[in-house]
C-alpha cells in the first residue's frame, strides 16, 4: 500500500531537483528527466503494477512546470511505464539492461510526442535540427544520470519491500 503513496514525495523532490539543477546542466538544447529515469527504473525493479502511480504522478507534477500544454506529459510517462512492464517480464535477469533500453526507447517517445504536439500547436519545427540539438543530447545526460537515479530509487525500493531472505 505504501507504493502507492511512495512516489508523491519523491517525484516532487525529483521534480524540483530537475527544475533547479539538473537543468541547468545541459548539452546542445537537451537536458535530463529525472522523472523519466525515476519511473523506469522503478517499473523495472517493482513487481507490481503501481509504476503506473509513478507515471501519473510524474506527468502531473511536470506538466505544471513545463512550458508544454497541461496534461501532455502524462502519455510519455505511462508509455515508458508500459515499456518496464513488458521488458520486465521478458528481461528479468539484466535489470540494468532492461533499463538502458527503456530509457532510449522512453526518451525517443517522450521527445517524438512533444514535437507532435508542439506541430499540432502551429509551432514548426525541423525533425533533424530537433533530434541532433534536443533528443540525442538529452539521451545521453539521461545516461549520465541513470547510476545515481537507479543507486537512490532501487534503495528506496529495498527499504519499501523488505523482501524476505530464506537463505
Amino acid at each position: 500500500m505504501l507504493e502507492n503513496y511512495l512516489p508523491i514525495p519523491i517525484l516532487l523532490v525529483m521534480s524540483v531537483l530537475q527544475m533547479s539543477v539538473v537543468s541547468r546542466i545541459q548539452m546542445n538544447n537537451g537536458s535530463a528527466d529525472l522523472i523519466l529515469l525515476s519511473v523506469a527504473v522503478w517499473g523495472i525493479l517493482d513487481k507490481k503494477r503501481s509504476v503506473f502511480f509513478w507515471a501519473f504522478f510524474g506527468g502531473i507534477f511536470i506538466s505544471f512546470i513545463s512550458a508544454m500544454p497541461i496534461f501532455t506529459p502524462i502519455i510519455p510517462y505511462i508509455f515508458t511505464a508500459l515499456l518496464t512492464q513488458f521488458f520486465q517480464q521478458r528481461i528479468w535477469q539484466a535489470p540494468i539492461i532492461s533499463i538502458v533500453v527503456v530509457v532510449f526507447f522512453g526518451t525517443l517517445f517522450q521527445h517524438a510526442f512533444s514535437f507532435f504536439v508542439l506541430l499540432l500547436n502551429g509551432l514548426e519545427l525541423e525533425w533533424l535540427t530537433a533530434i541532433q540539438a534536443v533528443s540525442l543530447p538529452s539521451i545521453f545526460l539521461n545516461y549520465l544520470f541513470l547510476l545515481p537515479v537507479f543507486v537512490l530509487i532501487n534503495d528506496i525500493h529495498k527499504w519499501i519491500t523488505k523482501e524476505e531472505n530464506y537463505d
